[in-house]
């Protein structure tokens, strides 16, 4: 605690002086400049660290590398955008004066109390310190009566974990334009992907998914020779605020002459999930499939009579474009609309994949990447369905 108590009066001075300054070049600088730069300044003078493990209590301790970074990265997003807005409308760079009384430790805290002070207005803050254990000192709290930044951020994303996945509240508390559904990145290369599983009736089966790297990219290698496993993510997030899903897809092998609508031919290079809800007791799934056809043309879809079954929504068929990334953007509301009817329900549940050959005994090879759930799209994105097929062959 000594670090604080010796550089606390200095650190806020110069913090101070050092937010005022950028913020008046916030015109000279485009907008996503003026953004790195602030994040980096507010994660020089901010303990994200002992923030992060204060808002996330034990569970802070339990996160890997890559969740932690995710979140103190989303946590420096958040925080720029409340001290930003705080002065945006302010017409007068108000100066800061410490309070009378002496700096005081509390709970293991260094509390400097400060006023901001204009020609007509002044306002008090307490700002709190800690040693972030390597000898530094940094801000973990800013209270004005008896509001607290950190106090707003912890219920903030309680709020958040409690309905919805890690993923969903890093994209709200860092005010992105997406969540990562699925991107790999934090998983290891050979194995397969980290909190994906599988239902019950495969575990005997070999699963055809393995991580990959190519340029330092990581992504999901499917390599189905009939195996026709189903591979899940259970993940939670607020369709209402991110309709949209984007996912990245490279089919290297299609299984020649699959046909969504046959029983005897079902089988599609690559396949992608989503999970609006369950029915019946948790028992029955609502999916929409967007897939990689062999024969039917894009913009089908179809869905073959049996319960639980999905809509297929066919988004690239045939060769063309085999060995090549290639992205699609879908509207995930409307595609319930134009396959099950009615509204689609507000939280789906998770994405899965599957490719698979195991019809027709052949081959499916497929790569799957950058799973998003989206806030915006771009114009004239729709659900991906131009008419509707009819399912054949016998149950």
């Amino acid at each position: 605690m000594a670090a604080c108590e010796d550089s606390a009066e200095r650190r806020i001075d110069v913090t101070y002086a050092r937010w005022i300054r950028l913020l008046g070049m916030s015109g000279e600088l485009d907008e996503d400049d003026f953004a790195q730069q602030a994040e980096e300044l507010v994660g020089e003078i901010f303990s994200l660290d002992g923030m992060s493990s204060r808002i996330l209590g034990g569970r802070w301790q339990d996160l890997d590398e890559g969740p932690r970074s995710q979140f103190t990265q989303a946590l420096a997003r958040s925080v720029r955008f409340t001290l930003v807005e705080y002065f945006e409308d302010s017409d007068e760079v108000p100066a800061l004066r410490p309070a009378a009384e002496e700096m005081t430790v509390e709970g293991g805290l260094v509390e400097a109390r400060y006023w901001l002070v204009k020609r007509d207005w002044s306002d008090w803050f307490t700002f709190r310190l800690a040693d972030d254990g390597a000898g530094s000192c940094g801000i973990v709290d800013i209270r004005k009566g008896d509001r607290s930044l950190l106090g707003h951020l912890k219920g903030q994303v309680k709020e958040l974990l409690e309905d919805y996945s890690f993923p969903y509240m890093i994209a709200e508390l860092g005010h992105y334009g997406a969540v990562v559904l699925a991107d790999f990145e934090n998983d290891t290369e050979g194995e397969l992907p980290k909190g994906w599983t599988w239902r019950g009736s495969d575990d005997h089966k070999n699963k055809p998914y393995r991580v990959k790297v190519e340029d330092g990219n990581r992504y999901l290698e499917a390599t189905d020779e009939g195996e026709s496993v189903i591979l899940g993510h259970e993940i939670k997030w607020n369709l209402d605020e991110f309709p949209y899903i984007s996912f990245r897809v490279r089919v290297h092998q299609i299984p020649e002459g699959g046909d969504e609508r046959d029983n005897k031919k079902v089988d599609s290079a690559a396949g992608i999930y989503i999970t609006y809800r369950k029915k019946f007791f948790g028992k029955i799934p609502e999916s929409a499939k967007y897939v990689w056809s062999s024969t039917l043309p894009v913009g089908s879809a179809v869905r073959r009579a049996g319960i639980g079954r999905p809509w297929q929504i066919v988004f690239g068929s045939g060769e063309e474009g085999l060995g090549e990334w290639r992205t699609y953007v879908f509207d995930l509301r409307q595609a319930y609309t134009d396959t099950f009817g009615g509204t689609a329900p507000s939280k789906p549940i998770g994405v899965g994949v599957l490719s698979d050959a195991n019809s027709l005994k052949l081959k499916a090879y497929a790569d799957y990447d950058d799973i998003r759930a989206l806030r915006e799209a771009p114009p004239g994105v729709t659900s991906g369905v131009t008419e509707i097929l009819s399912p054949i062959g016998d149950e």
